[in-house]
């Protein structure tokens, strides 16, 4: 189901800043990647604030909010920047990446596989609901904290967990089942549509054949920055979730974890 997809991408930086500990390294490499200025397209501080002002048992909505409100005013990253950025993490996380399976030797095949990715996640991320005037991730994990329980970094751990696991979230449709998340299926299929129709099935048989039809549900806006220097290509980018390896989902996830150490 993609609520299922969404929160474990959600936690999986936090998941992986809560386990072990990151090598000084990479610490070291993910603090330098926030603190430059060619970072400022993925809002770097807001996701530092995130986490440094939550505490373990508070919920995280706000911050969420913050963040993705900040990232979706600047303008897009570059090519050239998502490079940059993901090289350096590669270099300076190469062992800690190691240490759960993931080979950085194909740094190309992750790099480009971020690229292509990217412009689809950003818009998909910067989605807004006008009728209540509400970012559509933040939306939506409130309405997964009203049915269920208080969105803290333990709770968004231990949705993780279930889910790895293969457990219930117990997470109901009707928390999910929005124009929102409909808006969110529809910018997927049309930019990454091999990820897309891995979920259309499940997705349908959850909220209905109609939120897979390819159209953009009347009220949702994407939010983003209209200025965008990221270079793109014509047509859709064909990628399936094998071509969007462990290696870029990992990359990302460690992106996300520098915030525990700032």
């Amino acid at each position: 189901m993609l609520s299922n997809f969404a929160v474990l991408l959600a936690g999986a930086g936090f998941a992986v800043a809560q386990s072990s500990g990151l090598s000084s390294q990479c610490q070291s490499a993910l603090l330098s990647t926030s603190a430059s200025s060619s970072a400022a397209c993925l809002n770097p501080s807001g996701l530092i604030s995130l986490v440094v002002t939550n505490s373990a048992t508070s919920s995280v909505i706000s911050g969420v909010n913050t963040w993705i409100s900040g990232l979706c005013s600047q303008a897009a990253c570059s090519n050239s920047t998502l490079q940059t950025v993901v090289t350096d993490i590669l270099t300076g996380c190469s062992t800690d990446l190691s240490s759960i399976g993931v080979d950085t030797t194909n740094s190309t095949a992750i790099v480009t596989s971020i690229q292509a990715a990217y412009p689809t996640v950003r818009q998909l991320v910067c989605l807004n609901d006008t009728s209540t005037s509400t970012l559509c991730v933040p939306e939506l994990l409130t309405n997964i904290q009203s049915a269920t329980t208080t969105l803290s970094l333990n709770n968004i751990v231990s949705l993780v967990t279930k889910l790895v696991s293969g457990q219930s979230t117990g997470i109901p449709s009707s928390a999910v089942c929005t124009n929102c998340t409909k808006a969110a299926y529809t910018v997927l299929s049309q930019g990454l549509p091999g990820i897309a129709s891995t979920a259309q099935s499940s997705f349908s048989s959850e909220c209905g054949a109609n939120y897979t039809d390819g159209q953009m549900p009347s009220g949702i806006q994407e939010a983003s920055s209209s200025t965008s220097s990221t270079t793109s290509t014509s047509g859709a980018i064909v990628l399936s979730v094998g071509s969007l390896n462990m290696g870029a989902f990992a990359v990302a996830a460690l992106s996300a974890a520098f915030a525990i150490f700032a």
